[in-house]
């Protein structure tokens, strides 16, 4: 009898290990399927329809509105904006909008400022005060051209308005909307020419029109075609190194100078054709290195054009040349 007792409770231990040897098996196999089951999701555009984006939380302009992302051309959509000051939100100039790179976008302004629905935001466009004539003496003025194009933020520059009509006494001005038209100091004026010098202190980046009035009141405005652009102050550039280099061969080129953003791209140019260069990095704010292929080159003096992306003016220096190759057989 007691044998037949020990056998039972042998039998007993063993039926107790394989339940507990199975409950861990299931838990294992469990285990295993929550690991395979698990996904790794692709990052996708860090910005959205809405987003107000700028360089740093600081920043008071130029600030970007996102319009819209391209998944297929991998860009944005934006506008730049501004914040009027009842606290609301406008962006200019005539609807303007521009595509822009998503990798470089997110790079150059890391920070969302706010978000708002994109069709709330107003639409300005520059306009003109107009000014009623007394005593008309002829034709309004009409200008043609303007020289520069645009000038840096804060900066004084000297305009030279070339046109028709222009009359002894005539006054200039550069309007931009939202702000206080900026009159133009010892300006020099012929009939067809006026030259004068703006301080563009407290503009912000954008478009503006110069108008020319002339003492009887009539008037005249610069195209929308040839508006004068108020952008960040300019790169300049001081060395290039080297300053040569050989027909068909790669070149890598230091280039230094002052205000280089964190994102600049550099070309070379001779007036018919134009050779831009890669792997182009910005070392500082002085110092940018960049590789420029010259294989579908001619041989001569060309210039060195560097543009700072986020929408700094360009700036030339043009002491580079290119030298046909030498004839190894000679």
């Amino acid at each position: 009898m007691t044998e037949k007792i020990r056998i039972g409770l042998f039998l007993i231990l063993i039926l107790a290990v394989s339940v507990l040897l199975a409950g861990c098996s299931s838990n294992s196999s469990q285990a295993s399927t929550t690991v395979a089951t698990t996904t790794t999701t692709m990052a996708g555009p860090k910005y959205v329809a809405g987003d107000i984006v700028a360089t740093s939380s600081t920043q008071a302009a130029p600030l970007w509105l996102i319009l819209s992302y391209d998944q297929t051309q991998d860009q944005y959509t934006r506008a730049m904006i501004y914040k009027n000051s009842d606290g609301s939100w406008g962006y200019r100039v005539n609807s303007d909008t521009s595509p822009f790179p998503r990798a470089d976008m997110e790079k150059v302004y890391p920070v969302k400022i706010a978000h708002v629905t994109v069709t709330s935001v107003p639409i300005v466009t520059p306009t003109a005060p107009t000014t009623v004539a007394t005593t008309l003496s002829g034709s309004p003025p009409s200008i043609t051209s303007i020289s520069p194009t645009s000038g840096a933020q804060n900066s004084v520059v000297t305009l030279t308005i070339t046109g028709n009509n222009f009359l002894n006494g005539a006054t200039v001005e550069v309007i931009e909307a939202g702000s206080t038209p900026v009159s133009g100091t010892g300006l020099s004026v012929t009939s067809s020419q006026i030259t004068g010098s703006f301080n563009l202190n407290g503009l912000a980046m954008g478009k503006a029109i110069v108008k020319v009035t002339n003492p009887d009141g009539q008037y005249g405005v610069t195209p929308l075609s040839n508006e004068f652009t108020i952008g960040q102050t300019p790169p300049t550039i001081s060395t290039v190194s080297p300053t040569n280099g050989v027909l068909g061969s790669t070149v890598n080129l230091t280039i230094t100078g002052q205000n280089f953003a964190t994102a600049v791209n550099v070309y070379l140019g001779n007036g018919v054709l134009t050779i831009p260069c890669s792997s182009t990095t910005t070392v500082s704010s002085t110092s940018v290195t960049t590789v420029c292929v010259l294989s579908n080159a001619n041989a001569g003096s060309w210039n060195v054009t560097l543009i700072n992306i986020d929408g700094g003016l360009s700036s030339s220096w043009s002491t580079f040349s290119i030298a046909n190759a030498t004839n190894s057989s000679s």
